[in-house]
């Protein structure tokens, strides 16, 4: 486990103090990423780049790393919140990087005590100015963070602790219209895309590569799973259970990100058989792999033997074509020979290697974390069901049986999208098949587009949000509707299928198939929406003003129950009526023994009692069908009443009884129950 400790400044020492401290501290004692990192290095492999803002290249010059003087600060403040908090994100990164150039260009130098609050309103600027809107956000947080962090533990002078993040958190893009839609086809695969994954698949590829990528594929459309997710999967991670009902269920065990745990994702029935192929093809093209790094830990000084090396003793001279059988490499003439001798730095002679010469060679090359695949999901390459050797799928080099080679995002992408930029060097697996788009552009596609999919087919088969999230391996329910891109008309289509007669809805169901629409038209739908409630429906317009009978849905004139709909609803009115009853008989005592105020709960009581027997005896009268709406009507108070009323008296006062005002506002107010509630 990495060492951390919780930092405390002095408060009797400088800011420049207290600073050398804190960046001695995090260099000599925190062991977050390991006691091997090399803290001098500007680049952290696999962790992050301490290079300027702009700066996209791994590899940075010199002339493109941060600041000396701010560069300490920066790896300290790095390396201490990422072991209290540690982030896939990592958006110190983002934060550090703004924040030195905002110092550079406000005071001429990046020293972070320096700081200040225009310091950081230019980092903020920056921000938006370098990174998309999402990016310059959660940037804009971590400057905040940093901001109070520096503060907090006496790092600089200048007191920012309440500056505050003025970047807003990009819009929601969950919404209806045309960019919503150009949204959603971004999101989604294309048919063209799936189709025809589906049938290189269906036909049982026979190269290295399109079975690695229709069967990594296939299980993505199995289960909701990010890329890093699947290729960390154990070779045994199949998991068969029976059911309640007697049925067999099949799953994949396996670790998610964003928080959440160790779980099995279970597969679709539909597709259980083509999960089960995919999987098994893919153990295939891992079986030498796994075997090699099995062999590596039991025999780390002895060479082993594939089905090419040489059938010749550990210690025996090699000849170059003996060499290069050893390695996997291409011997088919002397000079291929020499040539992949030397791009090895291997000498190109007869007589120079032995097995247990090259063995040593081939060690030196072994990943850096071996014999972990993926260490912190406690994964060996050994059991690692996506293990390959080096060069197993390349397209012109030749596979090495003797090397590793762990398989990344952007392996698996760079086979879906044509990669422009390498000017027709590159073809996808829809190239080498021959696929296009209908207008002739090259097909393309991610792999969490996938997941997209899944996610809102789960939403349009009803499964719940929690499901969902679980199926899908989030810790936050939340974030279920980044992935949700059911179209507006398929809303509204589910809430149709709650009532086949669309009664309730009036004709807003209609609506799609005849936009645009007039706002006469528009106003005169007769509910816009609805919801369930525990009786019935509730068909409160909540965009002429809020609920004003929360949670007393039976005194409420805007309830509609369903005569047949559910039994269970009958039982619920039936017990409150029961309920409603024995407080009746209560408040009724409570009004004999002369109690002030019960007069007002015996009334409430009276009428609630009332309303319930009406309602009950309406839902048994055999004479009424099944399906019919019943809605009691009712006095109930409505701010839309009391201004209706209120007009109504004025016009009488002002023009009479005949008026022809009066009389429509006395008309409107006698449908809506006359009174003022």
């Amino acid at each position: 486990m990495a060492e951390i400790f919780k930092f405390k400044s002095k408060s009797m020492l400088t800011a420049a103090e207290n600073l050398g401290a804190f960046i001695a501290k995090c260099r000599d004692q925190l062991t977050v990423f390991g006691t091997e990192l090399n803290w001098d290095d500007p680049v952290w492999p696999n962790i992050t780049v301490f290079a300027k803002l702009g700066v996209t290249t791994r590899k940075p010059k010199p002339q493109e790393v941060q600041a000396p003087e701010f560069i300490g600060f920066a790896k300290a403040y790095f390396r201490y919140q990422q072991g209290h908090r540690p982030t896939g994100t990592k958006n110190e990164s983002k934060a550090l990087r703004a924040v030195e150039a905002s110092l550079l260009q406000v005071n001429g130098n990046a020293n972070i005590d320096g700081l200040s609050i225009t310091v950081l309103d230019e980092a903020a600027e920056l921000a938006r100015q370098h990174y998309s809107d999402s990016s310059a956000y959660h940037c804009g947080r971590e400057i905040e963070r940093l901001a109070k962090f520096v503060v907090e533990n006496q790092l600089v002078s200048n007191a920012v602790q309440d500056w505050v993040n003025p970047i807003k958190r990009a819009e929601d893009k969950n919404k209806t219209g045309r960019e919503a839609k150009k949204n959603r086809e971004e999101k989604l695969p294309s048919d063209i895309a799936l189709n025809a994954l589906a049938e290189i698949f269906a036909n049982d590829p026979i190269h290295e590569r399109d079975i690695f990528t229709t069967s990594v594929f296939a299980m993505l459309m199995s289960a909701p799973s990010r890329i890093s997710e699947m290729f960390a999967l154990p070779v045994d991670c199949e998991v068969f259970e029976t059911d309640r009902e007697g049925i067999e269920r099949y799953g994949w065990r396996f670790f998610a990100g964003k928080g959440y745990e160790g779980d099995i994702k279970w597969i679709p029935t539909v597709m259980v058989s083509i999960a089960k192929t995919a999987v098994a093809r893919v153990r295939v093209l891992s079986e030498n792999a796994r075997q090699l790094a099995k062999w590596i830990e039991k025999h780390p000084d002895k060479f082993y033997r594939h089905a090419s090396c040489p059938d010749v003793a550990d210690d025996v001279p090699l000849t170059m074509e003996q060499t290069c059988m050893a390695l996997g490499f291409a011997h088919n003439t002397p000079k291929t020979c020499r040539s992949c001798l030397n791009s090895r730095g291997l000498a190109s002679e007869d007589g120079v290697h032995t097995l247990n010469s090259l063995w040593q060679h081939t060690m030196a090359r072994l990943p850096d974390d071996f014999p972990w695949f993926d260490k912190d999901k406690g994964i060996k390459y050994n059991d690692a069901l996506f293990a390959l050797n080096a060069n197993q799928l390349h397209r012109n080099r030749g596979c090495i049986p003797v090397e590793l080679h762990k398989p990344t995002n952007n392996f698996f992408n760079n086979d879906l999208s044509p990669r422009e930029t390498l000017e027709g060097k590159h073809s996808s697996i829809f190239d080498r098949h021959g696929y296009r788009a209908e207008n002739g552009e090259r097909v393309k596609l991610t792999s969490h587009q996938a997941r997209h999919l899944l996610n809102t087919i789960a939403q349009r088969g009803g499964l719940s949000n929690l499901e969902i999230a679980k199926w899908s391996g989030r810790a936050d329910v939340k974030q279920n509707r980044t992935y949700n891109h059911m179209t507006e008309y398929e809303l509204v289509g589910m809430a149709e299928r709650l009532d086949p007669t669309k009664a309730l809805f009036g004709p807003v169901g209609e609506v799609a198939k005849h936009l645009p629409v007039t706002m006469q038209e528009f106003n005169t739908l007769e509910h816009a929406a609805v919801h369930v409630t525990e009786y019935g429906y509730c068909v409160h317009d909540y965009t002429m003003s809020p609920c004003e009978k929360f949670r007393d849905c039976v005194n409420c004139t805007e309830q509609v129950c369903i005569k047949g709909d559910d039994t269970e609803k009958l039982d619920r009115i039936k017990k409150r009526l029961e309920k409603s009853e024995r407080l009746c008989l209560l408040a009724d005592a409570a009004v004999e023994s002369g109690e002030i105020g019960t007069d007002r709960w015996y009334q409430y009581h009276k009428k609630t009692v009332t309303r319930l027997r009406e309602l009950v005896a309406i839902l048994e009268n055999p004479e009424i069908e099944n399906g019919d709406q019943i809605k009691l009507r009712g006095n109930d108070f409505s701010q839309l009443r009391r201004v209706v009323a209120k007009k109504s008296i004025e016009a009488i006062e002002q023009k009479g009884k005949e008026s022809e005002e009066a009389v429509m506002l006395d008309d409107l107010t006698t449908l809506l129950g006359g009174g003022l509630g």
